[in-house]
Order: structure tokens, then C-alpha cells, then sequence
């Protein structure tokens, strides 16, 4: 089963995820991708300002697969929840 790794981006700092998780496919990596970044924001708190984070999705030979900014996240998340 491929690993894809999930960094999380702001602007300049980035922080490398070293150890990644098996998803067999990209669609199953974004959804994963997507419930991070839910429960990072749950457990921050959604005060904090999100608007500059990302989740680089990177394939198991590290090349970009695709980036999942907070702002689309969580603007999707609270339509669902209407």
C-alpha cells in the first residue's frame, strides 16, 4: 500500500511529516488529510487563525500529490453542518 506524507505549511515554516500513512489511493490520502486537519483545529481551537495553513500531500517518493488549505476545509465542514 502506497504512504503518503502530510506536512503542514504556513507561509515560511513547514513542518515535515516524517513517518507518513499507508492510504491506497490519493482520494483516501485527501480524506485523511481532511480529518487532520478537523482534529488539529478541534483540539487548537477555532479561534486561532487558519487562513494561511495547508496540508502538502506528498506521494511515497515525496513528489507534491496534492494541498488542502484549512480555509477550503473547514468553509466546506461548516456548509455540511448547516
Amino acid at each position: 500500500m502506497p504512504r503518503f506524507y502530510f506536512n503542514l505549511r504556513r507561509a515560511h515554516l513547514h513542518l515535515v511529516d516524517k513517518h507518513g500513512e499507508n492510504c491506497a489511493t490519493l482520494a483516501e490520502a485527501l480524506e485523511h488529510g481532511v480529518v487532520a486537519i478537523l482534529s488539529l483545529v478541534a483540539e487548537e481551537g477555532r479561534f486561532r487563525n487558519w487562513t494561511a495553513w495547508a496540508v502538502d500531500i506528498q506521494d511515497q517518493d515525496r513528489h507534491p500529490a496534492a494541498t488542502l488549505p484549512f480555509t477550503l476545509v473547514l468553509k466546506a465542514d461548516r456548509r455540511r453542518k448547516s
